[in-house]
């Protein structure tokens, strides 16, 4: 067996430089992208693929799951070592976060709602904790354990546990790059607030005679389309009036249909630029690198070369 680790050491190389290799690619997509995409202001929002830079604010209360921080997003992971003979490894054994809770940006020009389900966050963790020598678990970690009944307890003490949590707090800078759309069919919301309109004039009786214009007792099909044609004049004068108010209370910046291009990020736009080039460069040429090294390896053990 001992002969041969060298091999499966070989072939896991192998797979895991051209791995790296497609996500080195990846990452310098995602580069492209966000240098040669402008920045949009929220009042200038247009539907489709958005670059937004603002303060996070909370649409509604929200605590962090580890830590109980007051936050807008957070994510975390919960992981237990677990042994094996005399090597181990690390175990997730809970994680969380609040994908589905919206929360708004505004960049001072206005507000904008994102939903962060399917983002990719890229940001460090803000909270880190490792159980060890002379590191018991405080209290905060213990109620968390305690209330999800995760197993944490051993025979001899507790057992070596690590804690992430990262999270986006209210009125912290962030990055988004994703898709505006609406939510709701503007053609659609006009034509039921009309019709709601018209069952409560129906609804009416003395509204009802007012449309009776000539008082003979009965409404002609032209007195009936005069009111719905009012109705209808009334509805357009306040959507206008709204209109500015209110275009981007329908509109959410999340995950594309068509471009899954989604990231939110505590970085700046030149650092995210940075951090991605550096990601494209070593994924690509170390990716590949590594990929020709152990299959070169692997082709000269087997005496093909």
């Amino acid at each position: 067996m001992d002969d041969n680790r060298d091999i499966a050491y070989a072939i896991f190389g192998f797979g895991f430089g051209v791995w790296s290799f497609f996500l080195g690619f990846g990452s310098l997509r995602r580069k492209r992208i966000i240098e040669n995409i402008p920045t949009s202001t929220v009042r200038s929002l247009a539907m489709g693929l958005v670059e937004l830079n603002g303060k996070a604010k909370k649409t509604k209360p929200l605590k962090s799951a580890l830590t109980k921080t007051d936050c807008v997003y957070y994510r975390y992971t919960v992981e237990r070592y677990q042994s094996s003979g005399k090597s181990g490894h690390w175990v997730t054994v809970a994680q969380g976060d609040s994908n589905d809770c919206v929360f708004s940006l505004d960049d001072g020009t206005g507000n904008v709602t994102v939903l962060p389900c399917g983002a990719e966050f890229i940001m460090p963790p803000d909270y880190e904790f490792s159980t060890g020598l002379g590191r018991s678990l405080p209290g905060n970690l213990i109620n968390f354990l305690d209330s999800n009944s995760i197993n944490y307890k051993s025979f001899i003490g507790n057992h070596r546990m690590r804690f992430k949590e990262w999270r986006i707090c209210p009125d912290e800078l962030v990055y988004v790059l994703g898709t505006a759309k609406k939510i709701n069919d503007p053609v659609n919301a006009h034509k039921k607030r009309l019709m709601r309109r018209i069952e409560e004039l129906k609804a009416s009786p003395g509204r009802m005679k007012e449309v009776d214009l000539n008082k003979d007792g009965r409404i002609s099909a032209q007195e009936w389309d005069t009111a719905v044609a009012n109705i209808e004049q009334g509805i357009l004068e306040e959507e206008l009036k709204s209109h500015q108010a209110d275009e981007l209370m329908d509109v959410v910046v999340t995950r594309g249909d068509t471009e899954e291009i989604f990231i939110i990020s505590d970085h700046g736009q030149k650092e995210l630029v940075n951090k991605l080039s550096w990601q494209a460069f070593l994924g690509v040429f170390g990716g590949a690198a590594l990929a020709l090294v152990t299959l070169w390896y692997l082709l000269f053990r087997f005496g093909i070369f």
